[in-house]
Parts: structure tokens; C-alpha cells; sequence
């Protein structure tokens, strides 16, 4: 009577496994194709935690975003310089004083080969705001320019109407004060 009686129990264990599986938030089960010899637990395993993913995706998503924009502006940057156009180096910034400081260097810039950038790296991202961004960036120029290598910097953009814009590359500023070129 007692083994019988065990049978009966497992064998109702079972089902309200499968039951609570097949009730459980309105997602659908499947049912196993086998079934374990011994069953010691009657709850369901704990469901995985969507809102982790969806911030984690979130934030994977937006990284590459800003990454993006860096990108976009560093190539069309290399691709004025090389071609030796004033116009579309001008193009890229957001001020007129970081934009006059840098055509400085506009001559000064040497290539080793046509620029084709590699992936521009964001290892940090030092303010984030609707009008300005501001992030250390490594970029990667072996084989582009004739002193290149990686260069690792501050890169701050602000958005100018609808469109970003370099604003300043260096350190002592991050979105968070008076422009360090503003008098």
C-alpha cells in the first residue's frame, strides 16, 4: 500500500509541475520528454530578469550609438584632410574658436595611405546629455598617417541644430563648465 501510495504521489507531483509550468504568466510550455525518476520540488525555476536584459541592452545600444557619431565625424575628418578640403573640415565642429585652433594643423597632417579608419573606441563616456557628449575615444591610425598609432583622447561634441560637432579634444573639459576656449 505504501509504494502504492508513493506512485500516486510522484505521479501527482508531476502533474502539478506540469500544470504550474503551463499556468505560469501566460507563457506557453512545453512538455518534457522525459520525466525525471524522483521529483523533490513542486515550483517552478525562477524566471530570467528582462529588465536586466533590456538596461544592458539598452546601454549596449547606446554606446553604440555615441560610437557611431564619433566614427562618422573622425572618417569625414581624415577624409577633408586628405582630400584637402577646408570646407568640410570646417563642417565638423561646433565653435568657431576650436574650429580656427585646429585649421592650424590643417597642412601639417600627413598621410602613409588613403584614410580607411578602423573602429573608433569609446572606453568611457564622461558626460551624456540632449547638447553635449563627452568621452574618452582611442582611435587607431597605423598604416594612415605617417606618424600614426593609437591615440587615445578627451573628445567632447555638442550638438549644433541637428547635427554633432567636435567642440574640443584635450583635457580640462567635459560639459560640465565654462568652455575652456570661451573668453
Amino acid at each position: 500500500m505504501v509504494s502504492g501510495m508513493r506512485g500516486k504521489l510522484k505521479s501527482l507531483a508531476v502533474l502539478t509541475v506540469v500544470a504550474a509550468a503551463c499556468s505560469s504568466g501566460g507563457t506557453s510550455a512545453t512538455t518534457p520528454t522525459s520525466v525525471p525518476a524522483t521529483t523533490t520540488s513542486t515550483t517552478a525555476p525562477p524566471t530570467s530578469s528582462t529588465t536586466t536584459t533590456e538596461a544592458t541592452t539598452t546601454t549596449v545600444d547606446r554606446l553604440a550609438e555615441i560610437e557611431a557619431i564619433f566614427q562618422d565625424l573622425e572618417e569625414r575628418r581624415l577624409r577633408a584632410l586628405y582630400d584637402g578640403d577646408r570646407e568640410a573640415f570646417r563642417a565638423l565642429f561646433a565653435n568657431d574658436e576650436y574650429m580656427e585652433r585646429s585649421m592650424a594643423l590643417f597642412d601639417l597632417v600627413e598621410f602613409a595611405a588613403p584614410p580607411q579608419l578602423g573602429r573608433v573606441e569609446v572606453r568611457s563616456i564622461l558626460h551624456e546629455g540632449d547638447d553635449c557628449l563627452a568621452a574618452k575615444v582611442v582611435t587607431a591610425y597605423e598604416g594612415i598617417l605617417t606618424d600614426g598609432g593609437t591615440d587615445s583622447k578627451l573628445v567632447v561634441l555638442e550638438r549644433v541644430e541637428l547635427k554633432w560637432g567636435i567642440s574640443f579634444v584635450g583635457e580640462g573639459w567635459a560639459c560640465d563648465g565654462p568652455h575652456p576656449l570661451s573668453s
